[in-house]
């Protein structure tokens, strides 16, 4: 334990005395942010354009409308579905929802009735805002809508929550996830490589200091910065942009904690099979740059090409941006964002496992 300890301080004093270091843990994810809220974070100001379309004519669909014309976050246009069609292609709308006919006639039997709604794809993040958005309405409304729908409580509601979401709010959780990712590609797992080529491993090998001792402190001072960046960025985006945080603050740490061991896993892995450090730097970066863009950390992946789509699934990134984005979003448990927790788990054990067989002192 003493010699653990003495390993895990040293890791952190070498690390907090690297500028460069500091830089790309803590102070490149914060101007990344300042970048992307400056950019995409007055969201929340931007009224997002709904245009509607009552093919039932009755009194409950007469509601719905006066429901969705209450909430100041929209701007919300009343047409025929043609013209709401020929506005929504040419940008002129964010989204379209479309009551059919018998729409009343089916709630008053108790039985479903679908609206259809229809996304404006041309803006990724402003489609995800009004996906979301129109989603959140119509859900509340159908839990309201036990019989004889009271659509004002809805309104009250959902004005609530449109309110409450901007973009940032969405773009956080993915810097998050993009920083936890690099941090374990291209951080301890390269100063492996370095200890290495250098010789520094080999003199560990026939010291009495053991190899899991010396690797066990080196991930805990990683974790501990893991734990540290996201304390950071969390803080500095409810500050600076009013980032609202719903969910539990112990499920995101177990969700950075994972993240971070996942990652290290695949960081070690990339250290094993290459051969000095600019190798292992070069095939991190890689791995992570594609990772990056493709895993829909800063935009829903549900409007992107169905190849695309399918590539993204298969990205331990996706998994962590989505976990991130469950809980702190929609106040998810662990238990709801299981497949997650398995996908980027399930990814640590053979990360380490190959890493273990192809391991090399020198």
């Amino acid at each position: 334990m003493r010699s653990f300890l003495k390993i895990f301080v040293y890791d952190l004093k070498v690390t907090l005395r690297q500028r460069e270091a500091l830089f790309w843990l803590l102070i490149f994810p914060l101007l990344l942010m300042v970048i992307l809220g400056i950019v995409f974070g007055s969201a929340g100001d931007v009224k997002l354009k709904i245009g509607l379309v009552d093919l039932d004519g009755s009194e409950i669909s007469q509601a719905v409308i006066n429901a969705f014309q209450g909430i100041d976050a929209l701007v919300v246009e009343v047409g025929d579905e043609e013209a709401e069609r020929a506005a929504l292609r040419d940008g002129d709308r964010n989204g379209v929802l479309i009551i059919p006919a018998g729409f009343s006639e089916r709630l008053m039997a108790g039985k479903a009735s679908e609206v259809t709604v229809i996304i404006n794809q041309s803006e990724l993040t402003t489609a995800q805002i009004t996906s979301s958005t129109l989603r959140g309405i119509m859900g509340k409304m159908e839990q309201a809508m036990s019989g004889v729908p009271e659509l004002i409580e809805v309104r009250e509601e959902e004005e609530q929550d449109v309110e409450d979401f901007e973009y940032i709010d969405f773009m956080i959780p993915g810097i998050l996830a993009m920083v936890i990712m690099f941090g374990g590609l291209t951080g301890y797992a390269l100063e492996i490589a370095t200890y290495r080529e250098k010789g520094i491993l080999r003199r560990i090998k026939v010291s009495s200091l053991s190899l899991p001792t010396f690797l066990a402190s080196g991930i805990a001072s990683v974790l501990v910065f893991s734990l540290l960046q996201a304390a950071v960025l969390l803080a500095f985006g409810s500050l600076v942009f009013k980032l609202k945080i719903s969910g539990n603050y112990l499920y995101i740490a177990v969700l950075v904690l994972l993240g971070s061991v996942s990652f290290l896993a695949v960081g070690f892995l990339i250290a094993s099979l290459t051969k000095n450090t600019r190798s292992a730097g070069l095939a991190a970066q890689a791995i992570g740059m594609p990772m990056m863009f493709l895993s829909g950390i800063f935009f829903s992946v549900e409007w992107v090409p169905a190849p695309v789509r399918v590539i993204a699934h298969c990205l331990p990134l996706y998994y962590l941006g989505d976990g991130l984005r469950e809980v702190m979003i929609n106040s998810a448990s662990l238990f709801t964002v299981w497949l997650d927790l398995a996908v980027l788990g399930g990814m640590a054990l053979v990360a380490f496992a190959a890493s273990a067989k192809f391991f090399r002192w020198e």
